[in-house]
This record gives C-alpha cells, sequence and structure tokens, in this order.
C-alpha cells in the first residue's frame, strides 16, 4: 500500500493517552534490557568470583526476567488496536496496532475472517481468523466512531441462525478441531 493511499474511513481510535502509555512504557522495558545487556560483561566475573551458587542463580533467574519482558509486554500489548479502518471499495478492514519495537503494524481482513467469542477474554473483542492462525484482537466499543461498520465486522448484521442441527454440527467440528491439535 503506497504512503498517499488511505486505508479507509477510521471507525475507530484508541485514547491517545492509553497508546502513548503504552508506547512509553515498551520503550522503558526494552531500554531497562538493553542497559541490562550492557551491565552483564561487568557483573557476571565480580558474581563468580564471590563463588556462591544462589547468587549466581538469582542473577541468571533475574536477568531471564529482564530480556523476557518486553517479549511478555509485547504479547498482551499487540492485541490492542490503536486504529481501525473500513474500506468499502473491497469490503476490508484494516487494523493498526503495535509491534515490539513500537511501530505501527497493520492487519488486513474482511468481516468473515472476524469470530467474536463466546466468553470474552480480558483482551480479546474479537478473533480474526488469519490463514489457520486465530489472531485476538482488543477494541473499546465505548470508542467507535462508526458503529454500523463496527457491527458488520462482528457479523452483526447477518441473519441469526437459531437451528439447533447446526448448532450441534459446528460443535462436533469444533470437538474433531480440538483433538486434532
Amino acid at each position: 500500500m503506497a504512503k498517499s493511499e488511505t486505508p479507509g474511513r477510521l471507525i475507530y481510535e484508541a485514547p491517545e493517552q492509553m497508546v502513548r502509555l503504552i508506547k512509553m512504557i515498551k520503550r522503558l522495558s526494552i531500554s531497562t534490557t538493553i542497559l541490562s545487556a550492557g551491565v552483564q560483561p561487568f557483573l557476571y566475573p565480580k558474581l563468580i568470583a564471590t563463588g556462591s551458587s544462589l547468587t549466581m542463580g538469582f542473577a541468571t533467574v533475574t536477568c531471564a526476567g529482564i530480556f523476557i519482558s518486553p517479549l511478555i509486554l509485547n504479547w498482551f500489548t499487540k492485541r490492542y488496536v490503536t486504529k481501525l479502518y473500513y474500506n468499502e471499495q473491497n469490503d476490508q478492514f484494516i487494523a493498526k496496532h503495535l509491534n515490539l519495537i513500537n511501530r505501527d503494524v497493520q492487519l488486513a481482513y474482511k468481516s468473515n475472517q472476524v469470530q467474536v467469542p463466546e466468553m470474552l477474554g480480558i483482551f480479546t473483542t474479537y478473533i480474526v481468523d488469519e490463514m489457520k492462525k486465530k489472531r485476538p484482537l482488543f477494541v473499546d466499543p465505548n470508542m467507535v466512531i462508526d458503529m454500523h461498520a463496527y457491527k458488520r465486522m462482528l457479523g452483526f448484521d447477518r441473519p441469526v441462525n437459531l437451528r439447533p442441527e447446526d448448532f450441534l454440527q459446528k460443535q462436533q467440528q469444533q470437538q474433531q478441531h480440538d483433538r486434532k491439535s
């Protein structure tokens, strides 16, 4: 997609304060990881000289936690949609979210790829099924600008199927899928 092209009509925008806060926390986490990596060559020889295996074990666990924390933080925050666009020409939605280094990443999908989970997770509003990989995303419904497009994305404009045999068939397919995984 060229830089001059607009991804479509903006239907959701996350609160700017929240996006800034997420970026700041991720920056802090990555910078402390880099700083601790820089201190490692000076710290470990002194710890080895003490000869205490307990001290070495504690330092190793602490360093592992420091290096893993940006990844865990990214695992939670990559679900948070910062902007959501709807392109009416090709009936496509584009969700923007932040990657590990705070760069915008775009995820394009159609409404038929969206599933609303029966039980909403703490950071999950809907799930995008992209090439056999389910991608949970979080959008604050109170901040939606265009509710009609949002409902279209979630499939609320499609007719409701209340036939019990279809429900049972869907349940059996889910059980078979769970056994394969």
